[in-house]
């Protein structure tokens, strides 16, 4: 895959890919930096244009001044053509105004917003390629012996089989510009994504967000992050959360 066509990347952020291209994109993206960052601006930028707040409704006054403009245009002026163009150029230049000043207004994501956006792409993704896992094992004693030698730090691997969330398998994924592992798990229909880093920071218990109809539990400890994603419930995804982290 070449490197310095970015058009792959955009295409995979808006799903245009098959299967097979974006297996290929999955696995470029775990050994380029500069794509991965190409892909997480895309992904921001996503997040922010769904922001209600650059949604304008053009006014009921410029409403009606169009819709007579093109009663009038079936007159076929050839003077009146060219006011109602200048009219459309007018309101486009209005509309991109406006949409740059609310973005500008709206102010750019802190940096937890961009980490839990790209968290959430991240386990949207896994699901779309159907590339949950590289290794698919039930055994904590399979799954954890795989990240050796591809990762720089030994990722905690349980089994939560009894708790009612077993061992699915797990995979490598890109963070904030590193490597980290993610751990999947079951509950019912439903899958969790748990990606955890090496990152110093003080312990901190699981707090619950929910974003774009997602969950996310985090809480960091013994100098690692852990992040758990899924569209299961709030209230059990943040007990599987508390029994992984005991």
């Amino acid at each position: 895959m070449n490197c310095r066509d970015t058009s792959f990347v955009h295409a995979y952020a808006d799903r245009e890919l098959d299967l097979t291209q974006s297996l290929e994109m999955e696995q470029h993206l775990q050994d380029c930096g500069r794509c991965a960052r190409e892909l997480q601006n895309q992904q921001i930028l996503k997040t922010a244009l769904n922001n209600v707040q650059l949604y304008y409704p053009a006014p009921e006054e410029l409403r009606r001044q169009v819709a007579a403009a093109s009663r009038r245009s079936a007159a076929g002026s050839g003077r009146f053509q060219w006011n109602l163009n200048w009219l459309f150029a007018a309101i486009s230049a209005s509309a991109v105004a406006a949409v740059v000043l609310l973005f500008g207004l709206a102010g750019p994501q802190s940096k937890q917003e961009q980490l839990v956006a790209e968290l959430t792409s991240s386990h949207v993704r896994s699901l779309m390629a159907d590339h949950l896992a590289d290794v698919i094992s039930t055994d904590q004693h399979t799954v954890k012996p795989w990240f050796n030698g591809k990762i720089d730090f030994a990722p905690p691997v349980k089994d939560l089989a009894e708790e009612g969330f077993p061992l699915f398998g797990g995979r490598l994924d890109y963070i904030r510009g590193r490597p980290a592992a993610a751990l999947v798990y079951s509950r019912h229909n439903h899958k969790i994504n748990l990606l955890i880093w090496p990152e110093g920071a003080a312990e901190s218990p699981a707090v619950l967000l929910k974003r774009r109809g997602y969950n996310l539990v985090h809480w960091s400890t013994a100098g690692m992050q852990f992040w758990a994603v899924s569209d299961l419930n709030g209230t059990e995804l943040k007990e599987f959360a508390e029994t992984f982290a005991h």
